[in-house]
């Protein structure tokens, strides 16, 4: 069941882009495929993408996900500059500063990643990635009770985000299986 249910969603997918045509679709497709994990498949796309016309913004974009998603060392190197210089041309926006703070992460800078977060917390003090990703970064540093507070910030203004969905779901299991033993 679950496998033709794949196929036609997979020929559904195919036919949507391929009506659509435009840059922004590719890049949504692109982004879709990073989301389940098709690296091999998103790297094609791209290059699609990079024929229409590598230098426009959302080309531009979809490289620096792209290349966290590879995750190489010179490839998140490569995406940082990416959202870098598109702050640099267009301001600093809580995207493109959890952008660089995701990198600075994969790089083991947290306390770096940390500084960018605080930017991007200072632009929008609700944005529900940067409190995820601050979450994480107080983990990751041994702030638990910072973290503790970011992810009950999160969760009260962002109830349906799927990080707190799906966090919820976790702690459900956990307690299901502490009562089981107990």
């Amino acid at each position: 069941f679950y496998t033709l249910k794949l196929i036609c969603l997979k020929q559904w997918y195919q036919r949507r882009v391929r009506a659509c045509g435009s840059l922004e679709c590719s890049a949504l497709a692109l982004q879709t495929l990073l989301q389940i994990n098709r690296v091999d498949m998103a790297t094609k796309e791209f290059k699609k993408i990079q024929e229409r016309d590598e230098d426009a913004t959302v080309s531009q974009l979809a490289f620096a996900a792209l290349n966290v998603s590879i995750g190489e060392a010179k490839s998140v190197q490569t995406a940082f500059y990416i959202y870098q210089e598109l702050a640099d041309k267009f301001g600093s926006t809580p995207i493109l500063l959890n952008g660089q703070a995701v990198c600075l992460l994969m790089q083991n800078k947290p306390e770096q990643a940390e500084d960018i977060l605080q930017k991007s917390l200072d632009k929008d003090s609700g944005h529900p990635e940067t409190l995820v990703n601050l979450s994480i970064v107080s983990q990751i540093l041994g702030a638990k009770e910072s973290a503790r507070r970011y992810m009950n910030q999160l969760r009260d203004a962002h109830p349906t985000h799927p990080h707190v969905v799906r966090l919820a779901e976790k702690e459900k299991w956990f307690d299901e299986l502490a009562s089981a033993r107990s």
